[in-house]
């Protein structure tokens, strides 16, 4: 792929050693032989090829008009959302040989979306899913390879159901997707070479085009694609696709094909042209990637400063969360809302967008729309990579309602949804950071409706003035849908925002006698000064959270991470050294969980709250970037540096996504067919459990378990003080067998549970403790992982304690098999007979690697990832083991509501910008903060354009910060 210049030249790249250490998707390892102003290349920056069994959201890819995600199938996809176009349910499923095929790994680029899968006859199957570069097509390369010593003749089968349509109104939070089938499909051209989807309720027609192999067919609402194909040996065959969407001529729906001739001409060219076009999405995505850290380019109305990190972990580790987090800002840009789509956008009347404009998120949700709240914690990035957009963007929201909506679409211009209590913080924070990075003090003496900007914002810092209730001095906020929604408790008089008043009546303060109005930045301290002892009052002595305070006067605790990221970060300096100390403690013990953190404490009173943006099982993108930064300004910059350096490992998934849920993923081997025996089952494991949860089905030890689309699989489990069940399909209904004996918690135990056809056993240490009449045929969990220490279908239902010997056979042990490998002292009993494999094991992990972060499973030779789970020692002769604890957890995007873009995750850009390199101008000089404190990193942020000058920070790991490149007026705040 070519790369496209930088500041200078990110030609430089291919000249040093350092850019093959960027080609590696996990943190790189040797940035600081890179020259200072030169930026990775996009293609280092995807995540990791990751078990399907790992997602717990699909990825998508975007194309700056909008974006799709993929779906389980390996050519599947679904919510291509290119407004004004929008897709309900899913298209693209893919069956070899009549049989469906679901990915096995995944691999997320900024433009590509690259998936693997095996058939049943061997081959391997890859595909290649991309949008066109800034229009509205989405292309797919499927690549057949046969790595067997014979030629396979194998058929592929594609749906064609895409059900898109286009809506010029009712974008929203959701996007307006059609919730009906008035679609109709039909195949084009004599012979056939295309096949058409019209939609009977929108002028929007979508036009599938293939290689001449294809053999295309129309039913109702759907189409196929067919390609027979003979794969020789060692050979590769590969199949193009492409899916174009368009209005018709008439602007009507199509009642004639020839009314969207245009589509289908324009997708054949596409597909005559198909290489270009397929490697245009990729070079195009990385011109675009190197303008926004390019002075003087001519996309942006500014750009961004390049981070070179010394060589250490931790440098490489944070240079990559920062690249990370503005490509997942960049995945939110859209230039297809701008003036020139008016006619195509349905627009009428005054408003005509933005010829750029950063959205919220997607491709699930927010596709179109702009909230204050997560645009804020872009801010610092967006005011110095296209300050003109974000200057717009401002205005517009100073001269609305901001207290009677929460975003604006886009599309029409319109106020989206109600009131959120962070409205007045954001809004102000975002217009203050866009005139304090970008320089533009005169915005503040601009005009929007019948005020001053700066008359706007002091309005926002004294707004909670009329939220206080009679005989009250606090704001009160509400219920809990004005706050974080799913926290019934966290109503009212919150310390989050009613800290937020403090700071923001200060700041308001600042800028008042900046402008020579001295009485009103008077009052406004006095108001602040009042107002901060009441906040203090909410405060917990000694464990470092805050009350709320209830309409009735209650006073109720709630041990969220919103206190502390808002409420400490912004009264940082008004704060005791103990409250911070305790607050400190209160994030480290009970929020912060292996590379990310949940939002809520499992000791608060509402726990669990299984949302994973403002709950206990993960958090929203922009919470870890703030802990860490509340860190940094209680002045505990150790901390801080450690926490980003964790931060970053959830980027070995690709974009940091509107929240990353907290899995615990256990060990996980992709399905085959001998994994699902259709008649006979034994599972056993060696198990020494720490401790048990509170119900029989909540601790997975292996588990093929699924009720996702229909009841199928097993799992074998415990739980309530070390009960053992049994859970299994026959004839399609789940079959349940416990044991009355408990399993203790401290040593080592064999449980093994058999179905022979006729009955259903459990034995715990070689002697059966249950048995149950049933017969029938077991339903297979196709395509579902076997996982060892937690569950393929809520990876809630973990284990805690160590596995070892973890096996699955697909034949009935006998009563004396289970007692003898139960006695064993030689781990290979019930493995190999007179030196033969055992015929019927079909997994088994030996866990006796010892070290490292992946484990070999022994049937198949796959080597697989432990995620997270630690090395223990076994019991006697059986070497190691794998120990699964609530540390196990690994962060990976979360599925629910969730989008898997959002702006919000530019935080961790802006933190690294303000707090890491301490650049905080105050809108007339390049300003330090904490300029001779040492961060305990070493590297330099180049091109930092402020007010026309490119300065540069270095930022040494032992004596702090040094800037320079203009005048330097001031280097400490």
């Amino acid at each position: 792929m070519a790369h496209y210049p930088t500041r200078r030249s990110v030609l430089k790249w291919s000249a040093v050693t350092a850019a093959a250490a960027w080609l590696a998707p996990a943190l790189p390892a040797a940035l600081a032989n890179a020259a200072t102003g030169t930026i990775p290349p996009l293609d280092s920056l995807t995540s990791d090829w990751i078990p399907q069994a790992n997602l717990r959201h699909l990825p998508a890819v975007s194309n700056f008009w909008g974006a799709v995600n993929v779906d389980a199938n390996v050519a599947g996809f679904a919510n291509f959302t290119l407004a004004p176009y929008v897709q309900a349910g899913s298209c693209g499923h893919l069956t070899v040989d009549g049989s469906a095929l679901s990915t096995v790994t995944s691999r997320w680029s900024a433009y590509e979306i690259l998936r693997k899968a095996a058939t049943q006859a061997g081959l391997t199957v890859q595909t290649a899913t991309r949008l066109g570069f800034e229009s509205n097509q989405l292309l797919m390369q499927i690549a057949v390879t046969n790595p067997t010593s014979a030629a396979v003749s194998t058929t592929l089968s594609m749906s064609l159901s895409p059900r898109i349509r286009k809506a010029t109104t009712n974008w929203t939070w959701a996007a307006p997707r059609p919730d009906d089938t008035n679609f109709t499909a039909r195949t084009v051209g004599s012979p056939v070479a295309n096949v058409m989807v019209s939609d009977g309720s929108s002028a929007a027609v979508t036009v599938f085009a293939a290689d001449s192999r294809v053999v295309f067919t129309a039913s109702g609402a759907s189409g196929t694609a067919s390609w027979n194909l003979r794969v020789a040996p060692g050979a590769t065959r590969t199949v193009n696709l492409v899916m174009t969407v368009g209005d018709t001529s008439t602007g009507k729906p199509l009642a004639a094909v020839a009314d969207g001739q245009h589509v289908v001409d324009t997708a054949n060219a596409t597909l005559r042209s198909f290489t270009s076009v397929f490697g245009k999405a990729g070079h195009a995505w990385s011109k675009r990637w190197a303008q926004a850290f390019t002075t003087g380019n001519t996309h942006y109305s500014g750009c961004l400063p390049v981070l070179t990190p010394e060589n250490s972990p931790t440098g490489n580790a944070v240079a990559r969360l920062y690249y990370m987090s503005v490509l997942s800002v960049l995945a939110c840009e859209r230039t297809n809302l701008g003036p020139s789509f008016n006619a195509l956008l349905g627009r009428t009347g005054s408003f005509s967008g933005y010829d750029r404009v950063y959205i919220t998120g997607a491709p699930e949700f927010s596709n179109t729309v702009t909230y204050f709240w997560d645009t804020s914690y872009a801010s610092v990035m967006l005011a110095l990579l296209d300050p003109a957009v974000m200057r717009a963007q401002t205005t517009d929201w100073l001269g609305r309602n901001i207290h009677g909506c929460y975003a604006v679409d886009q599309v029409q211009g319109e106020n989206v949804g109600p009131w959120y209590s962070a409205n007045d913080l954001t809004v102000f924070t975002t217009v203050d950071n866009y005139v304090n990075y970008s320089g533009d003090t005169a915005f503040l003496r601009t005009t929007v409706g019948s005020a001053t900007v700066l008359q706007h914002l002091t309005d926002n810092a004294t707004h909670w003035q009329s939220l206080v209730p009679a005989g009250q001095t606090l704001a009160d906020y509400g219920a809990n849908h004005n706050l974080l929604e799913v926290l019934p408790k966290y109503t009212n008089q919150v310390a989050s925002f009613n800290a937020a008043n403090v700071w923001m009546m200060n700041q308001a303060a600042t800028l008042q006698q900046n402008a020579g109005n001295a009485s009103t930045a008077k009052s406004l301290t006095a108001s602040a000064n009042t107002l901060l002892p009441n906040v203090l009052k909410l405060y917990v002595p000694g464990q470092g959270v805050w009350n709320c305070r209830h309409a009735d006067g209650t006073l109720v605790p709630v041990r969220t991470v919103l206190d502390f990221a808002i409420g400490g970060n912004l009264l940082a300096d008004k704060l005791t050294t103990q409250q911070q100390a305790e607050m400190k403690t209160f994030v480290t013990n009970e929020l912060l969980v292996a590379d990310w953190m949940r939002a809520l404490s499992l000791s608060d009173s509402e726990a669990p709250v299984a949302r994973p943006d403002h709950g206990t099982i993960g958090a929203y993108a922009s919470w870890p970037a703030l802990t860490a930064q509340t860190f940094a300004r209680f002045g505990d910059y150790p901390s801080f540096l450690s926490q980003l350096t964790s931060f970053a490992g959830v980027t070995t998934q690709g974009p940091i996504s509107q929240a990353e849920e907290l899995a615990y993923l256990g060990v996980s081997l992709g399905d085959r067919p001998a994994l699902n025996p259709a008649s006979t089952l034994t599972v056993s494991a060696w198990v020494n459990a720490t401790s048990w949860p509170t119900q029989i089905f909540e601790g997975s030890i292996i588990a093929k378990d699924t009720w996702a689309s229909g009841n199928a699989g097993y799992v074998l489990r415990g739980g309530a003080g070390g009960q053992i069940s049994f859970a299994l399909v026959i004839n399609g209904t789940w079959v349940e067998l416990k044991t009355t004996a408990t399993v203790p918690t401290g040593g080592w135990h064999h449980v093994a549970a058999v179905y022979d056809g006729g009955t259903v056993k459990i034995y715990i240490d070689g002697a059966l403790q249950a048995t149950r009449a049933q017969s029938g045929a077991l339903t297979p969990s196709t395509g579902i992982p076997a996982v060892v220490g937690s569950s393929p279908a809520d990876s809630s239902r973990v284990f805690l304690g160590s596995i070892d010997e973890a096996r699955v056979y697909n034949r009935a042990l006998t009563a004396s098999d289970i007692a003898a490998a139960a006695a064993a002292t030689d781990p290979t009993v019930g493995v190999t007979s007179g030196g033969t494999l055992d015929p019927g094991l079909v997994l088994r992990f030996a866990f006796d690697e010892g070290t490292g972060t992946t484990t070999r499973e022994g049937v198949t030779g796959t080597t697989v990832p432990t995620n997270g789970a630690t090395w223990a020692s076994s019991r006697p002769g059986f070497g190691k083991a794998l120990t699964f604890s609530a540390s196990s957890a690994t962060a990976v995007a979360a599925g629910d509501v969730m989008t898997f873009n959002l702006v919000g995750a530019g935080k961790f850009a802006d933190v690294i910008i303000s707090d890491l390199f301490g650049f905080a101008p105050d809108g007339t000089n390049p300003k330090l903060r904490d300029a001779a404190v040492a961060r305990g990193f070493g590297g330099t942020l180049s091109g930092l354009v402020f007010k026309g000058t490119s300065y540069t920070i270095t930022s040494s790991a032992k004596t702090g910060l040094v800037i320079a490149g203009g005048q330097d007026r001031g280097n400490d705040q």
